[in-house]
């Protein structure tokens, strides 16, 4: 009898039991997440390189509940003013509900947008809240930023003239390449002869986009591709030497006399060092209307050290400074210059002293 009493009891808690587990599964069940809402210290924000290691931004946004408890990982979505988030780039931001990017962070991140530098960008920006790949995630409100971010290398080599002012004419395969500033990459600037017309900027020899020409108050207007509109042209109204220097930090412009005088005219401009033991000059090449500019095509076989000068004699010679030797965009000095094996589209101006080279 016992035993039998003993046994009902065992399986009356057994059923309790059972019964109250199912009572708690029944308990846990998913709702549709409640939107995060989203908002950020600053909606106009400025990022320079001077800065970058300084905070830029902080995010903030309220928690989504899925209707249990779960981690709710959260993503920062990003994509230009009317994409609508098409195909926006985005940065895990884990399960808290703050984010402070610094400078550099999110000048990274911006960057990888179709963006344009050193100018103010409006950019859109949501959060995606999610527990699970099973689970609709939830979307915050749109926050409307402005970004004006920058870059760490200029987006081109060079810069290139084209036009009837110039040599090339409007060839944009034989575009004059201008000269980078040593101490400012961002600096193109070119010095030479120029013909009554008019000429623009390529960021590709060969390519008529991107272009630049000219806005109001030496700004610079951009064509980004051949399906934009054509910028108008600088207009160039008597001959004579000038010094252009092209800005694409602040994308403005500068055309200033260059008095070409009391400058030497050389017969002949070659290339020497240790590729060719020391002993010939490879010449370069300019023509009857700007001979103050050079230009080569050359093949290094293997590293080496090499100097410009005049062909056959040390009267005229240009290195590069001391501590510089191995810039290739630069202006002259005294020590040899230090070039890595490769094919390189060689340019010297004898005016300003600089000299440029882009490997092929």
């Amino acid at each position: 009898m016992k035993n039998w009493i003993h046994k009902s009891f065992v399986f009356l808690f057994a059923s309790l039991a059972l019964m109250s587990c199912e009572k708690d599964e029944e308990m846990v069940f998913v709702t549709d997440g409640t939107a995060p809402v989203l908002s950020a210290s600053a909606s106009s924000i400025e990022l320079t390189e001077e800065k970058a290691d300084q905070d830029a931004v902080k995010f903030t946004w309220t928690p989504s509940d899925f209707g249990y408890q779960a981690a709710v990982s959260y993503t920062l979505e990003m994509d230009m003013k009317g994409n609508n988030f098409a195909a926006p780039i985005t940065a895990d931001l884990g399960s808290g509900t703050t984010k402070t990017f610094t400078v550099a962070e999110l000048n990274t991140l911006v960057n990888r947008l179709d963006i344009r530098p050193f100018q103010p960008n409006d950019i859109d920006m949501r959060i995606r809240a999610s527990v699970s790949p099973h689970v609709d995630a939830v979307l915050s409100n749109v926050l409307a930023v402005t970004v004006t971010p920058y870059l760490t290398e200029p987006p081109y080599a060079t810069l290139y003239m084209v036009g009837d002012a110039t040599d090339a004419g409007w060839n944009n395969g034989d575009a004059i390449a201008m000269l980078r500033d040593p101490n400012d990459l961002f600096k193109f600037t070119y010095t030479g002869k120029f013909k009554p017309g008019y000429f623009k900027f390529l960021g590709k020899r060969g390519s008529w986009a991107p272009m630049y020409g000219p806005g109001e108050n030496n700004t610079l207007v951009f064509r980004e591709t051949e399906a934009d509109p054509d910028p108008a042209s600088i207009e160039i109204k008597t001959e004579g030497y000038r010094t252009v220097t092209v800005d694409l930090r602040s994308n403005t412009y500068q055309i200033a006399d260059f008095d070409a005088s009391a400058k030497p005219t050389f017969a002949s401009i070659g290339i020497i060092g240790s590729f060719s033991g020391w002993g010939a000059d490879v010449l370069m090449k300019k023509t009857a209307s700007n001979p103050h500019y050079w230009t080569l095509e050359h093949t290094f076989t293997e590293d080496v050290e090499m100097k410009f000068r005049t062909a056959g004699s040390w009267d005229n010679n240009w290195g590069a400074p001391a501590g510089e030797q191995e810039k290739l965009f630069n202006k002259t000095g005294g020590d040899n210059l230090k070039i890595a094996a490769g094919t390189y589209m060689i340019v010297f101006n004898d005016l300003s002293g600089n000299y440029l080279f882009i490997k092929k």
